[in-house]
């Protein structure tokens, strides 16, 4: 009986592998389920999250709607096949099953070569997990980043420094709703594009840490409508919703992008800011586009913010005593399409109480203004979250 529980479990993280019950040997329960058969030919691990958020708005011109809402239903699996590393991870928080994550990966020339579809190397914050974040919600400037696209793509280090490129179909789901932006958005039929990114992340001393970056993603060839928006005050505005690159010409139309990224840590002080810039044309129209956040936090029980320098982003925080973390954070956020003289901004203030590596809670307030006085729609949010 044992060990066919075992190799059920084994079946099920490699994403339906064919594996005999007798294979498993070694099975793992510390953060998730994870199990090894007994060559090391295969290792599985299974997990998920669960993310419960909350809004009660004071609204403005446009009346959103205060309530609740799964922000994020996954489920996942990855590990290891004959020494390639797989992931498959699967969103069911719509009430629709989406495709995140589904790759494999190996080392190639010291670095990793990834095939399938996984998120794009442009930008630090639509990288970092949405474990990880600082807000409940990334910034309007990653609107513009590539998401989880089909694709081939390379990551590597020399030192303090790392480096990917990647090549991907531009398609888009628009009935796959995902985060704002680009992802679940178009409507594309078909286009393809690439993503180029450089890290320099020197450690200064224990506790210190530098992180300077750049990227582009470039698209062309795009069929269909290439639309960018954002919700100004959080996933459950939709009322307020506004796009800042709408294009649907029926020409196809291209994009270049560019972004700059820096981070800095000092114990439990951190410092974050990135700029995204750049045009999304056709031959008969062209927009130039601009985001900017900066944001700043603190660990008011001494914690320190983890960091991985070899890939260039943030990771899980692990309380230092029993009765959890606590962090408190402010960001500046802005975005525009200079073109028509449209932007939006806003400021968010947040505290995060990290009652275990696993589960935290998190408490937003966002005060944002659209075109200038347009629409003014403030909100307090909530989040209760898990992951395994």
């Amino acid at each position: 009986m044992e060990k066919s529980i075992k190799g059920m479990a084994l079946a099920l993280c490699v994403a339906g592998l064919a594996a005999q019950p007798a294979m498993a040997d070694d099975v793992s329960t510390k953060g998730g389920i994870k199990v090894t058969s007994d060559d090391g030919s295969f290792v599985g691990e299974f997990g998920g999250r669960l993310m419960l958020d909350g809004a009660v708005f004071d609204n403005d011109a446009e009346e959103n709607t205060s309530g609740t809402e799964f922000r994020r239903i996954r489920l996942h699996s990855k590990g290891k096949i004959y020494g390639l590393d797989y992931k498959v991870e699967f969103d069911f928080a719509d009430g629709d099953t989406v495709t995140k994550d589904a790759y494999l990966a190996m080392k190639v020339l010291g670095g990793k070569l990834t095939v399938g579809q996984f998120k794009q190397y442009f930008t630090m914050e639509n990288l970092t997990s949405s474990r990880y974040i600082t807000f409940m919600e990334r910034s309007y400037l990653t609107s513009f980043s590539p998401d989880y696209n089909v694709g081939v793509g390379y990551w590597g280090n020399y030192g303090a420094i790392g480096y990917g490129v990647s090549a991907y179909n531009a398609y888009q789901d628009e009935d796959a709703d995902g985060d704002d932006g680009p992802s679940g958005d178009n409507g594309t039929t078909e286009g393809t594009g690439g993503t180029a990114r450089v890290i320099f992340a020197p450690k200064l001393g224990e506790y210190g840490q530098i992180h300077i970056g750049g990227s582009m993603a470039k698209e062309g060839g795009v069929q269909g409508r290439n639309r960018v928006r954002v919700r100004p005050a959080g996933h459950l505005s939709d009322a307020s919703r506004v796009a800042i690159v709408d294009i649907n010409t029926g020409e196809r139309s291209e994009s270049t992008l560019y972004g700059l990224e820096f981070a800095g840590l000092a114990g439990p002080l951190s410092v974050q800011a990135e700029y995204v810039g750049g045009t999304y044309e056709t031959d008969t129209v062209e927009q130039d586009v601009a985001a900017f956040y900066a944001y700043t936090s603190y660990f008011l029980t001494g914690e320190v913010r983890p960091y991985d320098a070899k890939s260039g982003k943030f990771g899980r925080v692990k309380p230092r005593k029993s009765h959890g973390a606590v962090e408190v954070a402010v960001r500046y956020d802005y975005v525009e399409n200079d073109s028509i003289d449209f932007e939006v901004e806003s400021l968010t203030v947040g505290a995060n109480w990290y009652w275990n590596p696993q589960v935290r809670f998190m408490l937003n307030y966002i005060a944002s203004d659209v075109a200038e006085g347009t629409d003014e729609p403030n909100a307090v949010t909530a989040r209760m979250q898990f992951d395994f």
